[in-house]
């Protein structure tokens, strides 16, 4: 199980600002291939079908879609009442409601198309949210899960890893990281085989370029462990983990390979 418990992460996302902080670190600092090509091409969508997007945070993903035409009904559900909230007022032609993965309020054979990014981890029973995306997916529908790979910002966490001896609130980061174990590329195609009969797993492989010490402390500061800190304990964290970093950059950026699984199956 994820090392955070269901009210950390209920904390966590209660807003999209640390999910916000994430996003946009990818995206500023992310080399080689992009994400969301790599979903439209697995989705192959016409344009008409009915998607429902489990976990979508801010909306972004839907409204995306919504913004380059898609004309099919198109839903984003999050526990979080507050993510539900933000993404209604960004995203006004996407239809939003907040509920858990594991009890989809839709009747059976709703959607041709589901997608969950980036959140099977979080869930506390993977099996139950899979069997319910399938109930709610039409015979023939298609499921993508995006998730974290194996090895994925490795070196990264080699350097929490070296501080956590003298600062034990990193021992609470690698742990949360662990808990991406809970659905990765290995035991996330079993999971999705069990509950859908068939399974895809590709891996796109890209990575972070940092030219700082500072946007890889930015971001690590997002995640549970280290928001939840005093400022004073984080100051201090902060100095340590800069320490360490430090001669990452004595040749310029410091490149951190970076890997995403993404899963497919149909209905």
């Amino acid at each position: 199980m994820s090392a955070n418990s269901p009210a950390e992460v209920a904390a966590q996302y209660a807003t999209d600002r640390n999910l916000r902080v994430r996003k946009e670190t990818h995206v500023r600092y992310g080399v080689g291939p992009d994400l969301e090509p790599r979903v439209d091409e697995l989705l192959a969508l016409r344009g008409n079908e009915a998607l429902l997007d489990v976990g979508t945070g801010p909306g972004d993903f839907p409204g995306r879609l919504r913004d380059q035409g898609h004309r099919g009904r198109l839903v984003g559900v999050d526990l979080s009442p507050g993510m539900v909230e933000h993404a209604t007022a960004f995203h006004p032609g996407v239809e939003f409601v907040q509920a858990s993965a594991d009890a989809l309020p839709f009747p059976d054979a709703s959607f041709g198309v589901l997608t969950a990014r980036h959140m099977l981890y979080h869930v506390p029973d993977v099996p139950a949210a899979l069997a319910e995306f399938a109930r709610v997916l039409r015979p023939g529908g298609r499921f993508l899960a995006v998730t974290n790979a194996s090895g994925s910002l490795g070196e990264l966490w080699d350097v929490v890893a070296e501080v956590a001896p003298e600062e034990p609130a990193l021992g609470g980061l690698l742990e949360s990281r662990a808990g991406s174990a809970v659905f990765s590329e290995h035991n996330g195609e079993g999971l999705v085989r069990a509950a859908f009969g068939q399974v895809q797993v590709d891996v796109l492989d890209s990575a972070l370029m940092f030219p700082s010490p500072e946007p890889v402390l930015t971001y690590l500061e997002s995640m549970t462990a280290l928001h939840r800190l005093a400022e004073g304990d984080r100051g201090r964290v902060r100095e340590a983990l800069r320490r360490v970093l430090a001669p990452r950059f004595r040749a310029g950026g410091w490149r951190v390979p970076k890997r995403v699984a993404l899963i497919g199956a149909r209905r």
